[in-house]
């Protein structure tokens, strides 16, 4: 695992929203793909608009208190020039899942562990995990629309404290983890309907409720999909406006949205 630990510390008034209102919270990225039908290509390695999309979701996720990437050691140099210009206090860390490509759900369970391992220097120390935890997937076109306006829902009916959770447990209650019953999550709905559970925000003691749930069943979170994963979370629909979850799959996602092949990558295979 890599740490990074950007400036002086700054003051961690963790559970309690910051001065302007909004809610601290974390950030998992999950970075860590086979990039298959790409080749093999590292997808968070790919260019868009000058950045890479691993640059984009760092930026997105920047007012994180804690941010943690699960994927392969080759997104460290990525990490650390955002790491140079990043908040002072902000701590980011490099982690994997494993085994290696087990999955959403094995990734976020690995970024939230590794969420929880304070380093000074080569020392543990105590953390304090922030109310709110953003799970992010690094191969969004343009995740930061998406970030700021699942953070906003959800800060503001977490400082509220009330809300009208809707229970979703469709193709769920099958795989045998029962009804809803934990805290939670705000997870966008896109214009189609489709829940977007990778571009969602979690209450973090429901997470870690999830986690240790899903893998006391016995059968662990490899190859899980993240709607098991918050099977006993309670979901809340959030619609937003002018947001775009186009993420990258193939060449042909990656030529709609304007991404350079690279130069040894042959468009005839």
């Amino acid at each position: 695992m890599v740490h990074h630990r950007t400036g002086a510390p700054r003051p961690r008034l963790v559970g309690l929203p910051d001065g302007d209102g909004s809610m601290k919270f974390d950030a998992i990225i999950v970075a860590g793909g086979r990039g298959s039908r790409l080749g093999g290509r590292d997808k968070p390695l790919l260019a868009h608009g000058g950045s890479t999309l691993l640059e984009h979701a760092l930026r997105a996720s920047s007012a994180a208190n804690r941010i943690a990437v699960v994927g392969p050691t080759e997104l460290n140099p990525v990490i650390s020039d955002y790491a140079a210009g990043a908040s002072a206090g902000q701590i980011l860390t490099l982690t994997r899942e494993y085994p290696a490509f087990a999955g959403p759900a094995a990734a976020v369970a690995a970024g939230l562990r590794s969420l929880g391992d304070g380093m000074d220097g080569d020392l543990p120390v105590p953390v304090e995990r922030a109310p709110l935890t953003l799970i992010l997937a690094a191969d969004l076109i343009d995740p930061g629309p998406v970030v700021e306006g699942i953070v906003a829902h959800a800060g503001e009916q977490a400082a509220a404290g009330s809300v009208q959770p809707t229970p979703e447990t469709e193709g769920i209650e099958a795989e045998g983890l029962g009804d809803a019953d934990f805290g939670r999550a705000w997870v966008p709905v896109d214009a189609n309907g489709r829940l977007q559970p990778l571009s969602c925000v979690v209450e973090t003691e429901a997470l870690l409720q999830a986690v240790e749930s899903a893998t006391s069943h016995g059968q662990g979170l490899a190859n899980s999909s993240m709607m098991r994963l918050l099977a006993k979370v309670q979901i809340v629909r959030v619609s937003l406006d002018g947001v775009n979850y186009t993420d990258v799959d193939t060449w042909e996602d990656a030529d709609r949205a304007g991404i350079s092949r690279p130069p040894d990558h042959d468009r005839g295979r």
